[in-house]
């Protein structure tokens, strides 16, 4: 089954950007279609990565002429069933998503058991299959994009062009960068300066109460790629927002309740960032500046 639901079309607001159209008016037109994207079914494939192992994939398809496919590469212990809201949302924004499930993950049919030192190279693997197979999937139209979030939005940062673990490889046909809440400097896996060799526009996604033990003492450490990066970038703050939403991605079991508001903000600016970025276009109109209680977008 697709992942289009009745009614629910978000590639209006992915030209949001283009038409003028108020933050206000996008956020309120995301967040009444979201209703209905987040229902929506996704289809599960399987395709062959470089090495010959098979990559299973969840998919979302774009309705109408799709604006362009994001492979997006999913958070450590999750699972891409786990950002059907997610990649629904996208996916009613236009766009085509295509999610690998990482050898990583304990979702994975090999029990998640994966030696830490192998783990980026697989999921690397895993989003080129992706690129790879574009015609096999059905999902030829428009530029291809990174995307992930947490783990998942270094890797995509890795194929954007981030110095990771070796020296810096921008993944070729990459158009944009997706990150949502990408980690900080950890090292020494991950060291001061390496999202300085990002050659791709970048939108960096992270919020006020977006904190991890060890990983993230505050949030600030979330937008070091923004402030390393050369541009163009974009950074979307969300007031309040935490590294789940949450229980909207990455770990539906939370109990705490979804931070919908600040979701359908943040889909709406990454509809957006697409739009502009793919375009070729200043992410100027992104900007907003801070106020008390409300999110705010940085750019440069």
């Amino acid at each position: 089954m697709t992942v289009a639901a009745a009614g629910s079309d978000l590639s209006g607001w992915a030209a949001a950007a283009d038409a003028g159209i108020s933050r206000r008016a996008a956020i309120a037109g995301a967040a009444v279609l979201l209703l209905a994207a987040g229902n929506a079914m996704a289809e599960d494939r399987s395709i062959t990565a470089a090495d010959g192992r098979p990559v299973p994939l969840r998919l979302w398809r774009a309705r109408g002429k799709a604006r362009g496919l994001l492979a997006f590469s999913h958070g450590a212990n999750a699972a891409p069933a786990k950002y059907d809201r997610l990649g629904a949302a996208l996916a009613a924004g236009g766009y085509d998503v295509a999610a690998p499930l990482h050898m990583d993950s304990p979702d994975h049919p090999g029990g998640g058991k994966v030696d830490r030192a192998l783990a980026n190279g697989l999921r690397l693997a895993d989003m080129r299959a992706i690129f790879a197979n574009r015609a096999m999937l059905g999902m030829t139209g428009g530029p291809a994009v990174a995307a992930g979030h947490s783990f998942g939005a270094m890797i995509a940062q890795m194929l954007g062009g981030a110095a990771i673990g070796g020296p810096a490889v921008v993944e070729p046909g990459i158009a944009a960068v997706v990150a949502w809440s990408p980690p900080g400097p950890f090292p020494p896996m991950l060291n001061p300066g390496a999202w300085a060799s990002i050659a791709r526009p970048m939108l960096v996604q992270t919020g006020t109460a977006d904190t991890l033990p060890m990983m993230a003492p505050t949030w600030q450490v979330h937008r070091a790629s923004f402030d390393e990066a050369p541009g163009p970038a974009a950074l979307f703050v969300g007031t309040g927002v935490d590294h789940y939403f949450g229980n909207i991605i990455c770990r539906p079991e939370r109990t705490e309740p979804p931070q919908e508001a600040q979701f359908a903000d943040a889909v709406a600016v990454t509809l957006q960032f697409l739009a502009l970025a793919l375009a070729g276009k200043p992410l100027t109109p992104l900007a907003r500046a801070p106020v008390a209680g409300a999110s705010w977008v940085e750019v440069k």
